[in-house]
Order: C-alpha cells, then sequence, then structure tokens
C-alpha cells in the first residue's frame, strides 16, 4: 500500500479495518528539512524533548516556532494537539497547524492530513482529498503516505480498485524498510494479486517484515512458518539467499 528523508518518530491512531495491513500510525516531522540556521537550533532542542518523550517541554519550544512560520514546527504542533501530548487535545487546532504545514510542503503533515481525510477524523472523510495529500507526501518519498495509496488501490477506496497499482505503492515502501508494506507485498506476492505469484519472493519479504514489525515473537514466529510452509527445501534455501541480498543491499537488490 525519491530522495528519502527520516521521520522516525510514530503516534498510533485509530484506524479502519482493512484487509491490507495499514500503517497505523500519526507521524511526527523530525526530519532534516531546509530551514533558516538560527531556528534550525531551536527545532532541535524540541525534536531532543520529543525523543526523550518530554512532550510539555518540546511543546513549549514549538509554539513560537510555528508562529513564526517554521512548517516543521507546525506539523509537530499539530500532531501534539491531535494526540493530546504535550497540551490538551484540541481538533480544531489540530487541523490548523496541519494544514499550515501541508500547505508549506510538509510530508509528515500532508501524510497525516490525508489520514484524518482518509479515515474521517475531524474532518468529513473525503477519499479525494486524502489521495491528494497523501500523493504530495508519497512523492517525497514518505513510506506511510505510500502505503496509504497502496491500501486504498488495494480496497478501492476512492479509486478503482487496482491490485497492480497497489504492489507498485507497496514496493516503494518495502525498499525503503516498511515493514507494513513488506509484509503486505509478500502476501500479494503469495495470492498472485496485482503480482505474478510467486512463493519465493512471498517468503522473501514476509521474512524481511518480521525483523521490524510491532508484534509478539509468537505471532512472527507463526507468519515465518506460513511462508515457508509451501516451500521445498532446494526453494526454501533459494529464498533465504534472497533475504540476505535483499537485507544486504539494503533493499536495492531484491529480485
Amino acid at each position: 500500500m525519491s530522495t528519502k528523508a527520516a521521520f522516525p518518530a510514530f503516534w498510533p491512531i485509530p484506524r479502519g479495518a482493512s484487509p491490507m495491513t495499514r500503517a497505523l500510525a500519526f507521524i511526527l516531522c523530525i526530519s532534516a528539512c531546509a530551514m533558516n540556521v538560527a531556528r534550525a537550533g531551536e527545532y532541535e532542542d524540541a525534536a531532543a524533548a520529543m525523543r526523550r518523550n518530554d512532550f510539555a517541554a518540546a511543546f513549549k519550544q514549538l509554539k513560537p516556532l510555528a508562529e513564526k512560520g517554521d512548517a516543521r514546527a507546525q506539523a509537530d504542533l499539530g500532531a501534539m494537539y491531535f494526540a493530546g501530548k504535550g497540551v490538551a487535545a484540541n481538533p480544531k487546532e489540530a487541523l490548523k497547524w496541519l494544514r499550515l504545514a501541508a500547505d508549506h510542503g510538509n510530508a509528515p503533515a500532508q501524510f497525516n492530513l490525508g489520514t484524518m481525510y482518509l479515515e474521517g477524523q475531524v474532518v468529513m472523510r473525503d477519499y479525494k482529498e486524502s489521495m491528494k495529500w497523501n500523493l504530495l507526501a508519497a512523492d517525497q518519498g514518505l513510506a506511510a503516505a505510500q502505503v496509504n495509496i497502496a491500501s486504498m488501490y488495494y480496497d478501492g477506496v476512492g479509486v478503482a480498485q487496482d491490485y497492480k497499482e497497489a504492489a507498485k505503492w507497496l514496493r516503494l515502501a518495502a525498499e525503503q524498510g516498511d515493514a507494513d508494506a513488506q509484509l503486505n507485498l509478500g502476501n500479494m506476492y503469495v495470492a498472485g494479486q496485482g503480482v505474478e505469484r510467486d512463493l519465493l519472493r512471498g517468503y522473501m519479504w514476509t521474512q524481511l517484515a518480521t525483523e521490524t514489525l510491532s508484534m509478539g515473537d509468537n505471532e512472527k514466529k507463526s507468519l515465518r512458518e506460513m511462508s515457508a510452509k509451501s516451500l521445498s527445501a532446494e526453494e526454501l534455501a533459494k529464498a533465504q539467499t534472497m533475504v540476505a541480498r535483499c537485507k544486504e543491499s539494503k533493499f536495492k537488490e531484491c529480485d
């Protein structure tokens, strides 16, 4: 479901049920965006506070930056108002700051706005708007937005159902190491949805996904065993070689 930036911090928010596992996240910025040098240090102080979960301190540092037009600060302020981190939850304020950041081209804000339209949170559900904002974020290389787009094509939500398009967007996210995308892409290879059925590639992407998926060890073990179940010993050895090559190449050699 370009040049890649690092967006490591995620806050879970409720998402609609779907056959496709989505990127269950409301994303913070904490990214390397170009900005005024003087304000760069101030933003990094706020980012450091967020990384140590001191959201109250981060909020105090972010608010004046956001008011001066810093898109990263605006994006994070919107996320904090939405989640009630460091400040009382305020959906209207969340929407205000996210829109400002999204209009300034901030990818995490665009993704968050797209997610809100997709799920009908704070705003009325609007699949056209969701696709618009997710595409803007996805075109900047944001994997979570790419998974959102894949899920819309997979489910036929706001667009005609198109497994091939879903697989395309999942591949982009999977090659960035997104575990949800890797798992879903593996499932599509096993089912032959949007791609030619390939149990070895299904195994490869599933195995890679289980290395970073947020789930218990027993669940991960079950996924690994299921993906290996239909493979012969020879096929399994080949698939394991594919896993190693893909991982060593940082997902660049996964064919």
